[in-house]
């Protein structure tokens, strides 16, 4: 397998007086992942995956089709004991194209939420088990017409966002709580009418939450925040862009994990995605630290070369370490998503900050 990659940290910030929000970063290559390597490559479109370590194995949940926007999607587990050798526990194809696996490890339990894409609309299944041999059969769960995204464990009861794809003016997002991971109700909406996507979320101390939110309008992301009960939300950008971006906090460093995009010429975080349309662009993962409220690049995952669907990362801890997964294109966007495309998946070790350094 190849060993490549390459980790930056960012050295400056540019910023022009003249131009509305936060500009692209300057990248300067300083240090390589301790690891990084293709563990899923078979000239199928392999992508959106979840990672997790459950009673002492990894985990790995993702999306195998002919494409990007191929319609013939199943989902696919995988299991390890060393992240070299894998085996595979089980695959679904519940309806239409299966996407966007979810894991999550409760401890009795190991949660899968497949959200499927059938004839134009989305809807959520759960599958588990307690063994890790047998699986329930799916069923569905939350709304129709909803993805779950990144459902995450806080003080004893299951959280995540849900999103209602569609039209700018149709989306929206809520933040929905479990008792069981299978019954999931509404606690309020984070945002709506103005684009939104994907949503993850970060619990911090008193119970407030951070949703980090991708926008369907601009290139760049926004962060919210609310206190319990969580019915008002404030909000302001992310100043990067987000996508695909999942949320991990290791001795008390909270680090995002998302696709990210260079345009030419460079695009303000606030520019319309109408208005960067047709720019030559290049795409790579990047790892986030978030400080002070702020996201700041710490380890590039690559190469930032050619316009390569990218990123949808999900990552465990591993010692002073944590094992990212990713996905990476084998071709380049050329004007539309191939419905026949190849992607491939990688896990890097990335090196943690150390704690002292912690805000």
């Amino acid at each position: 397998m190849r060993i490549a990659g390459v980790c930056a940290f960012v050295v400056g910030v540019l910023l022009s007086l003249a131009a509305r929000g936060t500009a692209q970063q300057a990248l300067e290559p300083s240090v390589r992942p301790l690891e990084n390597r293709t563990i899923v490559a078979d000239g199928r479109h392999n992508a959106f995956a979840s990672l997790a370590h459950w009673r002492g194995r990894y985990w790995l949940a993702f999306r195998k089709g002919t494409g990007h926007v191929a319609r013939d999607g199943d989902l696919v587990v995988l299991h390890s004991q060393d992240t070299k050798r894998w085996a595979q526990t089980g695959s679904w194809d519940v309806a239409g194209d299966d996407r966007d696996a979810q894991l999550l490890v409760t401890k009795e339990r190991l949660f899968l939420y497949i959200n499927s894409l059938d004839q134009g609309g989305f809807h959520v299944s759960v599958t588990f088990t307690d063994d890790g041999h047998h699986w329930s059969e799916p069923q569905p769960v939350y709304r129709p017409g909803f993805i779950l995204w990144k459902p995450v464990v806080h003080a004893g009861r299951l959280y995540a966002g849900a999103h209602r794809p569609g039209a700018a003016a149709h989306r929206l997002a809520h933040l929905v709580n479990s008792r069981d991971g299978i019954t999931w109700e509404q606690i309020s909406t984070i945002r709506a009418g103005q684009g939104e996507s994907e949503t993850s979320l970060s619990f911090a101390a008193q119970g407030r939450v951070t949703a980090f939110l991708r926008s369907q309008v601009t290139v760049g992301g926004f962060i919210l925040e609310s206190l319990p009960p969580y019915q008002q939300w404030s909000q302001r950008p992310a100043g990067v862009h987000l996508s695909g971006q999942s949320v991990y906090t290791f001795d008390g460093v909270t680090y995002l994990i998302s696709r990210l995009l260079r345009y030419t010429p460079a695009a303000e975080a606030v520019a319309t995605r109408a208005e960067v349309a047709g720019r030559p662009i290049d795409q790579a993962t990047m790892v986030y630290t978030y400080d002070k409220g702020r996201l700041n690049p710490y380890c590039m995952l690559g190469p930032l070369e050619g316009n390569h669907d990218s990123s949808y990362a999900t990552a465990v801890r591993d010692g002073d370490a944590m094992l990212v997964v990713y996905h990476r294109s084998g071709h380049e966007y050329g004007g539309e998503f191939r419905a026949k495309d190849s992607a491939d998946l990688w896990l890097a070790r990335v090196p943690l900050r150390p704690a002292k350094h912690a805000p």
